[in-house]
């Protein structure tokens, strides 16, 4: 079965952002570790390192493709 969830808000600090891909991630982990999980995130106004900076940051680092797009409009 293909899944596809959006999340959509104007109002997450990065900070709040990388506690939302870390809560996603522990979640994960705890219920289907064997699973393949990909995460597509747009987050207009992020710079690139400040993309990379998160996704360095989540713990513990993602076996599978993960993606992260970082767009500055």
């Amino acid at each position: 079965m293909k899944v596809k969830l959006i999340i959509d808000s104007q109002q997450l600090t990065k900070e709040e952002l990388q506690q939302l891909i870390q809560s996603i991630r522990d979640c994960e982990q705890k219920s289907f570790p064997d699973k393949e999980v990909f995460i597509w995130i747009d987050a207009p106004g992020l710079s690139a390192s400040e993309g990379k900076q998160i996704s360095a940051s989540i713990k513990p680092p993602y076996k599978y493709k993960y993606l992260m797009i970082t767009t500055q409009r």
